[in-house]
Protein backbone atom coordinates (compact mmCIF):
# COMPACT_ATOMS: atom_id res chain seq x y z
CA UNK A 1 0.00 0.00 0.00
CA UNK A 2 3.28 2.17 0.57
CA UNK A 3 4.16 1.69 -2.87
CA UNK A 4 0.71 2.70 -4.40
CA UNK A 5 0.75 5.54 -2.23
CA UNK A 6 4.70 6.92 -2.92
CA UNK A 7 3.57 6.03 -7.00
CA UNK A 8 0.36 8.47 -6.60
CA UNK A 9 2.38 11.52 -5.31
CA UNK A 10 4.69 11.06 -8.01
CA UNK A 11 2.11 11.47 -10.47
CA UNK A 12 1.41 14.97 -10.90
CA UNK A 13 5.50 15.38 -11.15
CA UNK A 14 5.07 13.29 -14.11
CA UNK A 15 2.27 14.99 -15.57
CA UNK A 16 4.18 18.30 -14.86
CA UNK A 17 6.98 16.81 -17.10
CA UNK A 18 5.23 15.53 -19.65
CA UNK A 19 3.28 18.68 -19.91
CA UNK A 20 6.06 20.96 -20.16
CA UNK A 21 7.80 18.62 -23.01
CA UNK A 22 4.20 19.38 -25.03
CA UNK A 23 4.14 22.63 -24.24
CA UNK A 24 7.43 23.24 -25.32
CA UNK A 25 6.93 21.15 -28.61
CA UNK A 26 3.55 23.74 -28.89
CA UNK A 27 5.79 26.31 -28.23
CA UNK A 28 7.97 25.89 -30.59
CA UNK A 29 5.52 25.84 -33.39
CA UNK A 30 3.53 29.04 -32.33
CA UNK A 31 6.55 31.00 -32.08
CA UNK A 32 8.15 30.34 -35.69
CA UNK A 33 8.85 33.72 -36.19
CA UNK A 34 11.67 33.26 -33.88
CA UNK A 35 15.05 32.09 -35.03
CA UNK A 36 15.52 28.40 -34.85
CA UNK A 37 18.31 28.60 -33.00
CA UNK A 38 16.69 29.77 -29.96
CA UNK A 39 13.66 27.40 -30.48
CA UNK A 40 15.50 24.49 -30.08
CA UNK A 41 17.54 26.24 -27.24
CA UNK A 42 14.02 26.31 -25.42
CA UNK A 43 13.29 22.98 -26.51
CA UNK A 44 16.29 20.96 -25.04
CA UNK A 45 16.32 22.89 -21.94
CA UNK A 46 12.77 22.10 -21.30
CA UNK A 47 13.88 18.36 -21.66
CA UNK A 48 16.68 18.96 -19.91
CA UNK A 49 14.32 20.66 -16.77
CA UNK A 50 11.53 17.51 -17.26
CA UNK A 51 14.04 14.76 -16.92
CA UNK A 52 15.49 16.63 -13.48
CA UNK A 53 11.99 16.85 -13.09
CA UNK A 54 11.14 12.76 -13.43
CA UNK A 55 14.64 11.82 -11.81
CA UNK A 56 13.08 13.19 -8.57
CA UNK A 57 9.98 10.34 -8.96
CA UNK A 58 10.55 6.70 -7.44
CA UNK A 59 10.53 5.70 -11.73
CA UNK A 60 13.17 8.29 -12.31
CA UNK A 61 14.94 6.84 -10.34
CA UNK A 62 14.28 3.11 -11.39
CA UNK A 63 15.08 4.28 -14.66
CA UNK A 64 18.51 5.87 -13.68
CA UNK A 65 19.33 2.25 -12.08
CA UNK A 66 18.52 0.65 -14.79
CA UNK A 67 20.57 3.09 -17.45
CA UNK A 68 23.94 2.56 -15.15
CA UNK A 69 23.17 -0.66 -14.76
CA UNK A 70 23.02 -1.36 -18.38
CA UNK A 71 25.95 0.79 -19.47
CA UNK A 72 27.81 -1.70 -16.87
CA UNK A 73 26.53 -4.59 -18.61
CA UNK A 74 27.65 -3.00 -22.13
CA UNK A 75 31.59 -2.92 -20.68
CA UNK A 76 30.84 -6.65 -20.09
CA UNK A 77 30.20 -7.82 -23.23
CA UNK A 78 33.18 -9.85 -25.81
CA UNK A 79 32.61 -7.75 -29.06
CA UNK A 80 33.56 -9.72 -32.20
CA UNK A 81 37.09 -8.70 -34.23
CA UNK A 82 36.41 -6.38 -37.31
CA UNK A 83 37.99 -10.13 -39.17
CA UNK A 84 35.19 -12.21 -37.24
CA UNK A 85 32.48 -9.13 -38.68
CA UNK A 86 33.70 -9.18 -42.01
CA UNK A 87 33.80 -13.48 -42.16
CA UNK A 88 30.22 -12.84 -40.74
CA UNK A 89 28.86 -10.76 -43.18
CA UNK A 90 30.43 -12.47 -46.23
CA UNK A 91 29.04 -15.90 -45.05
CA UNK A 92 25.41 -13.93 -44.91
CA UNK A 93 25.75 -12.59 -47.91
CA UNK A 94 27.17 -15.54 -50.07
CA UNK A 95 24.08 -18.04 -48.31
CA UNK A 96 21.63 -15.17 -49.37
CA UNK A 97 22.94 -15.14 -53.09
CA UNK A 98 22.85 -19.08 -52.81
CA UNK A 99 18.93 -19.11 -51.53
CA UNK A 100 18.13 -16.22 -53.74
CA UNK A 101 18.98 -18.40 -57.04
CA UNK A 102 17.28 -21.60 -55.84
CA UNK A 103 14.43 -19.55 -55.30
CA UNK A 104 14.38 -18.33 -58.67
CA UNK A 105 15.26 -21.94 -59.69
CA UNK A 106 11.91 -23.09 -58.31
CA UNK A 107 9.85 -20.53 -59.35
CA UNK A 108 11.12 -20.99 -63.02
CA UNK A 109 10.87 -24.87 -62.40
CA UNK A 110 7.13 -24.18 -61.28
CA UNK A 111 6.17 -21.80 -64.27
CA UNK A 112 7.31 -24.30 -66.48
CA UNK A 113 5.42 -27.30 -64.93
CA UNK A 114 2.40 -25.17 -64.27
CA UNK A 115 2.45 -23.48 -68.01
CA UNK A 116 2.81 -27.74 -69.33
CA UNK A 117 -0.03 -28.53 -67.29
CA UNK A 118 -2.46 -25.97 -68.71
CA UNK A 119 -0.86 -25.92 -72.22
CA UNK A 120 0.66 -22.23 -71.83
CA UNK A 121 3.68 -21.61 -73.91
Amino acid sequence: MAEAKQIDSNMPLMFLSIALIIGSIVAFYYFSEIRLFYRVLGVIGTIIVSTFIIYQTAFGKMAYTYVVESKIELKKVTWPTKQETTQTTLGVIFIVIIIGVLLWLLDMLLGWAIGTLYGVT
